[in-house]
């Protein structure tokens, strides 16, 4: 027998294992789906800040006064009735007590804002001081009260309110004079008023006027109040002027103003309401909420001139965009310039890219959303241009990729500052995006390991 052992056959080595061009598009397909998730992330804290925000303004608003909303002068007249008694009921006789609301011909009001921003910590409010002068044509017709009805017209009183008049000097501003005659205020108690504040008038007459004897009321009142003014056009006719050395206002309410200019350094609006409503209303015990629930006010809202959360959501909106945009760019460099990236590696990237906007609403709360933007577009393409030159070992790549991701920014930035014509633009740039890919990857060979 042979002393040479038998040969023993080798084992043949394993093939690693190929994705493939297609593979590896998936994988990064699946990776940009789960940086999603560090996306919603922080815009839930984007939500969290701007509640935030809203509750500055909240505050801020019950230290030194609301959106105001201006009612009046109207003549009120009390009224009374013998209430329904029940069966076998003694005793005095009890009264359902109403009003009748006498609405002026014609009503003229002219408001002069003095409008600045206030500041609690990191979030502001828009707050102003309002100057409103007041003007109407009173005729009172011949009144017919419902049977049963008396009219108490030694009660009788005008009345005139805004939302809030107790703010500090409201009260002391609040004046009203019939044909020249300068008036005496109260507090209007009685008159079931939710998110109305009132001054009553007392007129202390005799007897019921002469029925379309016209009389001139003049007033004004001081009032302070944040974010919005308004005034409910409870006349026959309403004009309505209101002024502000603040550049973007937004116009309100149920009538769009019938002039208005708006510059850099202020605006200034009239509305010309001609409603038709009847001048006398026959209202319940609590008349003041029917009032103002039947008029719609009205008036201008003050905006921030760059509202930086609403920017900063809008932006966070397009980090799905930028995320597969940032990844096809280095599927295009393994493609076509023949360099190895690893999956680790783009996900390093995708964080780079989700991080701008929580960086764009850290520097925006403190600078504004303008130099927050500049920041942080710098930050995160001089860090992903970096890691960029670190992987593929290219400076021509990390330039390539530093002047794109920049272009991205930048065409961003734009896109926000259009607004009416955002979708527009950004519908044709991912159209051109998509057409320089496909010619690009045209002759790419997908099945190839």
């Amino acid at each position: 027998m042979s002393d040479i052992p038998a040969s023993i056959p080798q084992p043949t080595p394993r093939q690693p294992f190929r994705l493939g061009r297609a593979g590896k598009l998936g994988l990064v397909g699946g990776l940009l789906l789960l940086m999603l998730v560090p996306h919603m992330m922080i815009e839930a804290v984007i939500e969290e800040r701007e509640s935030y925000q809203q509750q500055v303004r909240e505050g801020i608003a019950r230290s030194w006064g609301p959106a105001q909303s201006v009612l009046g002068p109207l003549l009120m007249v009390p009224t009374r009735s013998p209430a329904q008694r029940a069966v076998n009921e003694t005793g005095p006789l009890r009264w359902d007590r109403g009003a009748v609301a006498v609405l002026p011909t014609q009503l003229r009001a002219e408001a002069r804002l003095a409008p600045e921003s206030r500041r609690r910590g990191l979030f502001e409010a828009i707050i102003y001081e309002a100057e409103v002068g007041l003007s109407a044509d009173l005729a009172v017709p011949e009144i017919t009260p419902e049977p049963g009805t008396e009219l108490l017209w030694r009660e009788a009183f005008l009345v005139t309110g805004a939302s809030d008049l107790r703010s500090a000097g409201a009260g002391a501003g609040a004046r009203l004079s019939v044909d020249g005659r300068e008036l005496a205020s109260r507090d209007a108690l009685d008159a079931g008023c939710v998110g109305m504040d009132l001054a009553r008038w007392d007129l202390r007459l005799e007897g019921p006027p002469e029925p379309g004897r016209s009389v001139a009321l003049a007033g004004a009142l001081t009032l302070r109040g944040t974010s919005s003014f308004g005034l409910l056009p409870l006349a026959r006719r309403t004009e309505l002027g209101v002024s502000a050395p603040w550049p973007t206002p937004s116009f309100t309410g149920a009538g769009l103003p019938v002039r208005s200019d708006v510059t850099a350094s202020g605006f200034t609006a009239e509305w010309k309401e001609g409603t038709g409503q009847p001048l006398v209303r026959h209202l319940g015990a609590g008349w003041c909420s029917q009032l103002a629930y039947a008029g719609t006010q009205v008036g201008v809202d003050l905006l921030e001139a760059v509202p930086t959360y609403r920017m900063v959501t809008r932006a966070s909106k397009y980090a799905a965009m930028f995320l597969a945009l940032a990844f096809l760019t280095y599927v295009l460099f393994e493609l076509v310039a023949g360099v190895r990236i690893h999956l680790v590696q783009f996900g390093l990237l995708g964080l780079s890219v989700v991080l701008f906007p929580l960086l764009l609403l850290a520097f925006g709360e403190p600078l504004g959303f303008a130099v927050a933007y500049v920041i942080s577009t710098a930050a995160v393409v001089g860090q992903a241009s970096a890691y960029t030159a670190a992987v593929t070992r290219r400076v021509g790549l990390a330039g390539l990729f530093a002047g794109v991701l920049g272009g991205l920014f930048s065409f961003l930035y734009i896109v926000l500052s259009l607004e009416a014509y955002a979708l527009l633009a950004g519908s044709v740039a991912l159209f051109a995006a998509l057409s320089v890919v496909m010619a690009i990857t045209r002759r790419v060979d997908w099945s190839e390991a």
